[in-house]
């Protein structure tokens, strides 16, 4: 068996490892979803899937949007497409802890879009910078406008703070990573793209962009809580709902020793919307919510996974 078909099988052995464990996470949980009498009403659910679908879109776009803008695929009217199947089938890897396996997936299929290795690999570590500094500014600009309710479990400021370090963090990753490949040119010659060209301006933008989509992922919190709210019980405000999703995503990204950050979301869900709604209520939405945008990922990546990515390439790649 060469090199490349037993690396095959290693994706799909992980692939079906992710799914299985998805499952298993999904039969743990329902007895918290059963035991909270959630009322599902099939209009605003409808709603949370559409809004959750399209922000998972939204995120892709601002990927391939901010690869264009470090001048990666220049020319290429199949680069557009072809970069949505790279972002939503290695997004599907990031259950596998340390981002290791989602790096190597994008890295296999960047190069047939004709992106560098070590390009891709800093695409990763400066989308993540984007993508904190998008959430935590809109997290963390919710919870110091949102009245205070009790202790909470994450401070706004903290949020926030973290938010402009990462949005600082991507400005300088360009200039100081140009320097060392000044000083260092045996490096830069071995690492071919490591050095990426994005004007402040440009990742500003990237920063709003990902923070529009983390709002449509926190709208479809906020309609999924309103779709399954038992009778009786008071939905918290958009605002609040919309805030603690987002914010939980940064503690989330934190604890990146937590599949998708699995476990340290729904406790700051939980924590951050106690005195609003009872606890069992609070972590049956966490968990409804999850399963739900779950499926709507799995549908989207294989749905991306039916992009054609180029011919010559990907056949050059079956002969190496």
């Amino acid at each position: 068996m060469n090199a490349g078909r037993w690396f095959a099988w290693v994706r799909w052995g992980l692939a079906a490892a992710i799914v299985g464990y998805s499952a298993w996470q999904i039969r743990s949980s329902w007895g918290s979803l059963a035991t909270a009498h959630l009322v599902l009403r099939p209009a605003l659910l409808a709603a949370a899937v559409a809004m959750g679908g399209l922000a998972l879109g939204c995120l892709a776009t601002v990927s391939a949007v901010g690869a264009r803008a470090a001048g990666l695929g220049a020319g290429d009217r199949q680069f557009w497409t072809g970069w949505l199947r790279v972002w939503f089938q290695g997004y599907f890897y990031r259950y596998i802890p340390g981002k290791l396996v989602l790096v190597v997936e994008r890295v296999r299929l960047g190069e047939l879009l004709g992106v560098p290795r070590a390009a891709s690999v800093m695409l990763v570590v400066w989308e993540s910078l984007l993508l904190m500094a998008g959430a935590g500014l809109l997290g963390g600009g919710g919870l110091l406008f949102l009245p205070r309710h009790g202790d909470e479990p994450v401070s706004g400021a903290a949020v926030a703070g973290l938010a402009l370090v990462s949005l600082l963090g991507s400005i300088v990753l360009w200039p100081v990573l140009r320097q060392v490949a000044r000083r260092v040119p045996s490096l830069a010659a071995r690492l071919p793209g490591m050095v990426l060209n994005v004007s402040p301006v440009a990742q500003v933008a990237l920063v709003a962009g990902n923070a529009l989509a983390w709002g449509l992922l926190g709208a479809s919190f906020a309609c999924f809580c309103a779709a399954t709210s038992p009778d009786g019980v008071t939905t918290p405000s958009v605002a609040m709902l919309v805030t603690w999703f987002v914010a939980s995503y940064v503690g989330g990204q934190l604890a990146s020793v937590v599949p998708a950050g699995i476990g340290v979301r729904e406790g700051l869900i939980v924590a951050g919307l106690s005195g609003q709604v009872p606890a069992a209520i609070a972590l049956a939405w966490a968990l409804g919510h999850r399963i739900m945008l779950s499926t709507v990922e799995l549908m989207l990546v294989g749905l991306a996974t039916r992009i054609r990515l180029p011919e010559a390439l990907t056949e050059a790649r079956k002969g190496e």
